[in-house]
């Protein structure tokens, strides 16, 4: 993969041009992957639709999450392999270069295999390390799909080391759409679907917002930081969410006697519906907005044939309990973590993030000395761009 060949204007449209790389000697011929393309521009339907057609395939990985990404100084890179002219396997890394740190690193949630094929999945890690080469990559961090083949052994050979920061999320309530409507409510907590009946009994609607809305929406994300004490990404962030995820973005309101009292963001992508932003104002805790407006978000999912409810991320602390089988009391519940819980689906685990360095010395550093120095937080503070917040509230 010479930087001759690096595409800068075009995505994977058309017949993708051989590589003479070590990528493309896997084989030419029918059936076999033959040929490797980079692709760099912001926008690229096909490959989104490789995406979401594929097993893991999340809108971390879309050229549309790319969009709003390049708000914070991110460029993408894809790679894709094909075969018969499709293209089966490939990875969106995402590049940015920050001020006394150099060029780093991210792939948030891939690389995705079409089959699960090892060759496939070894071409692309081997493409992914290439790039890290011309790109100078100081450091590159990489969290696998979730419900993916295990990729441990194909990272480790290729000397990515197991990391203690995730910078998306590793364990997150999800609820199972398939189920009745009843069959959901009566899994929640029993307090949950009182506050969903008492705002239903004191005239809360919940509605569906529009574009316009968006500065009311946003408010309430800046009243819900100003109480727990984070600063949320600006506006124009979860606007460039709209605009870049067209027909598949919902922003729920909870209106009582007249006032906007809550909201919340939600993205649609393959089988999930995920919970981006949320917001309350803090007033009128009478009503109880909160938990009726995720009631009708899995309510409009479920209508619209989706899998998941996915509330995008809890306390790892809390997390990692939950799925070791340890016992937590409701009392040493992170609060965020406390409210998804109550809203009854099921603790999740995603595969934890894996950490590589370009330079050989930071390389066989980096599992012991960067932990145990604080490197790893500021780094990861910068690959995603993100303010202080409270985990799960904000997510991004």
């Amino acid at each position: 993969m010479r930087r001759s060949e690096i595409d800068h204007s075009n995505g994977f449209h058309g017949r993708p041009e051989p590589n003479t790389g070590a990528v493309g000697q896997l084989g030419r011929g029918k059936g076999l992957l033959s040929d490797v393309r980079i692709g760099q521009t912001l926008a690229d339907p096909e490959w989104d639709r490789f995406v979401e057609a594929t097993p893991g395939g999340t809108y971390q990985q879309t050229s549309m999450w790319a969009q709003v990404k390049s708000m914070a100084g991110w460029r993408p890179v894809r790679i894709g392999l094909s075969a018969d002219d499709a293209i089966v396997a490939g990875c969106q890394v995402l590049v940015r270069r920050v001020a006394r740190l150099g060029a780093l690193g991210y792939v948030p949630y891939g690389p995705l295999v079409a089959d699960g094929g090892g060759a496939a999945l070894f071409a692309v890690l081997d493409a992914v390390l290439e790039l890290a080469r011309q790109e100078r990559l100081l450091y590159l961090k990489l969290q696998p799909p979730p419900d993916s083949a295990d990729m441990t052994s194909a990272l480790r050979e290729r000397q990515f080391v197991p990391s203690c920061i995730d910078l998306a999320p590793r364990v997150t309530v999800r609820v199972d759409l398939r189920l009745p409507p009843d069959t959901i409510l009566a899994a929640m907590r029993t307090t949950s679907r009182k506050h969903i009946r008492q705002a239903q009994r004191r005239g809360v609607l919940a509605r569906e917002g529009s574009e316009d809305e968006f500065p009311v929406a946003y408010s309430l994300v800046e009243a819900t930081g100003r109480r727990q004490g984070f600063t949320p990404y600006p506006r124009a962030y979860y606007e460039q969410i709209w605009r870049s995820f067209p027909g598949r973005v919902h922003l729920l309101l909870a209106e009582h006697r007249g006032d906007i009292l809550a909201g919340i963001l939600l993205l649609a992508f393959g089988d999930t519906v995920c919970y981006k932003m949320g917001g309350w104002l803090g007033t009128h805790r009478d009503v109880r907005p909160n938990e009726l407006l995720h009631w009708e978000g899995m309510r409009w999912a479920r209508d619209r044939g989706y899998r998941y409810y996915d509330l995008e991320g809890i306390e790892p602390t809390d997390g990692e309990a939950i799925l070791s089988g340890r016992e937590i009391a409701n009392r040493d519940l992170h609060g965020l973590t406390y409210f998804k819980l109550g809203l009854g689906g099921d603790v999740t685990g995603f595969p934890g993030c894996y950490d590589y360095a370009s330079q050989p010395l930071l390389r066989l550093a980096l599992p012991w000395v960067a932990p145990r120095l604080g490197l790893l937080t500021p780094i990861a503070d910068r690959l995603a761009g993100r303010r202080k917040a409270t985990s799960g509230t904000i997510s991004g």
